[in-house]
């Protein structure tokens, strides 16, 4: 059995994180990621199976400290459009982190089937953060509110058409 160490992942992780950083011409391998962490590409093998594996961990990891900033920017609130506003900051400062990613993975085929079955668990985050909104400044208790609003922070965060001042002005609508 392999000895799997958490120093060595974490290494791992941030060489994946910054080489996904760097311009799409840059070719993202598990080799290079090995070279950059002065380990073998078998290596990398014992923490993650394939890089598609490596590449999702790393966008995992961001889109936990992603909801941390949600969580902080709800609980720093003075108001429901204040809250409103850093969700939809974190979730949009995501999506363009990763937006390069998402675009290959896109034309590679692969994005409806993922989107399908991750879109439901987004919501779910995201509405959990909403939800501590509505309650605190509306007093909002229908669930259906949330689920609404959250979709709507993420489809307006995904298309740059619908404006944070639409969104916000949606929000107030619901939050009355």
């Amino acid at each position: 059995m392999p000895r799997v160490s958490r120093d060595t992942r974490e290494r791992i992780l941030d060489a994946a994180r910054q080489q996904l950083m760097k311009s799409p011409e840059e070719q993202f391998s598990m080799r290079r990621i090995a070279s950059l962490c002065g380990i073998s590409a078998g290596t990398i093998y014992n923490h993650f199976p394939d890089k598609d594996s490596l590449i999702a961990a790393v966008m995992i990891e961001d889109w936990h400290k992603a909801l941390a900033e949600m969580e902080s920017a709800g609980s720093r609130a003075e108001s429901f459009g204040q809250g409103i506003s850093g969700i939809y900051h974190a979730i949009s400062s995501f999506i363009a982190r990763y937006e390069n990613i998402w675009l290959d993975y896109r034309a590679a085929g692969n994005y409806a089937s993922v989107q399908n079955r991750r879109h439901k668990e987004l919501i779910d985050e995201i509405s959990g953060h909403v939800r501590k909104l509505l309650e605190r400044f509306a007093g909002e208790k229908d669930h259906n509110m949330d689920r609404i609003l959250s979709e709507n922070i993420l489809t307006a965060a995904l298309q740059r058409e619908v404006t944070l001042d639409t969104l916000l002005q949606l929000a107030s609508y619901i939050a009355k």
